[in-house]
């Protein structure tokens, strides 16, 4: 029996999905505003260029974008439309006001913040794609053995039509940098403001999304993938000059209060089925030693 005095623990309508990538800066805007609202849902992660498979079972089409939350017998696609659709189906979802002005102040911050995500991308990937293997480790966190073996085998073309569709011209580059080094100044002069967080005086969308759309850059700790050292060692030459802004010291509060994520395999490892593949290999070829020397 309910104590009358205490509120019932919230509950969700089950079968709430959320199909996301690992590393993706929305994946994780989503996944953590699921986790801080305390919202039951399963996450089903996909393996970048090779989910269109999924797509079809998903929406139907090749074209659904992730993340796609499924729920209540819709599939909403964006990150922001997903906030938005929690606030309606979801309510009370305390992470956006529901003050009229408050509610603009937090969502100008979350359109603000969400624009800066394909320079930190542009970014990060200036810096990772020497690293081919790392990349291939990244995106291949949730692959099974033959999808790591396909990724394996198209990366030369993935790399060059991905370097193209996200502009890696010098101009470009030096422009996302001015970019993301005004976004950090922004968050600077909230910590020299006294203030923690961006808007409505507490924790909300705008925070979340500031700090996940920083997270390839900042590495905290509590991130599923970029806590990994191996990632983190790649991305220092980019982040040594940010380590000690107030901006990044910022990202790193936002996920030591607000996120207690589990770490995703270290992007150092092999995939679980490759992992477990050359594991038997390394079996069989150990008792084919034995059988020839018996």
């Amino acid at each position: 029996m309910t104590d009358p005095g205490m509120t019932p623990p919230r509950t969700t309508p089950p079968g709430m999905t959320l199909y996301s990538f690992a590393a993706s800066q929305s994946s994780e805007k989503v996944r953590w505003a699921l986790d801080a609202a305390h919202l039951r849902y399963r996450e089903h992660r996909l393996t970048p260029f090779l989910h269109h498979a999924s797509n079809l079972r998903i929406g139907g089409s090749l074209g659904v974008s992730l993340p796609t939350l499924q729920a209540d017998g819709e599939l909403v696609q964006d990150s922001t439309q997903i906030l938005e659709w929690l606030e309606r189906h979801r309510a009370p979802f305390a992470l956006i006001p529901a003050d009229v002005d408050a509610r603009a102040e937090v969502m100008r911050y979350e359109a603000r913040f969400d624009h800066i995500g394909m320079h930190v991308v542009r970014l990060m990937y200036a810096t990772l794609l020497a690293d081919a293997d790392l990349v291939r480790r990244l995106w291949s966190l949730d692959a099974g053995f033959v999808q790591a073996r396909l990724l394996r085998a198209a990366f030369p073309v993935i790399r060059g039509l991905f370097q193209r569709g996200l502009g890696m011209e010098p101009v470009l580059i030096e422009h996302s940098r001015k970019v993301v080094e005004r976004a950090l100044n922004e968050l600077g002069r909230v910590v020299d403001g006294g203030r923690v967080y961006l808007a409505a005086d507490r924790f909300t969308v705008a925070d979340i999304t500031a700090a996940s759309r920083l997270a390839p850059l900042i590495c905290p700790n509590e991130h599923l993938v970029f806590s990994d050292p191996e990632y983190r060692d790649a991305m220092m030459p980019l982040m040594e000059r940010w380590h000690d802004h107030p901006g990044a010291g910022w990202v790193r509060e936002m996920y030591r209060l607000h996120r207690h994520a589990q770490p995703a395999r270290p992007a150092g490892a092999p995939p679980q089925a490759a992992a477990a593949y050359r594991r038997r290999r390394r079996l069989q070829g150990a008792q084919r030693k034995v059988v020839d020397k018996g």
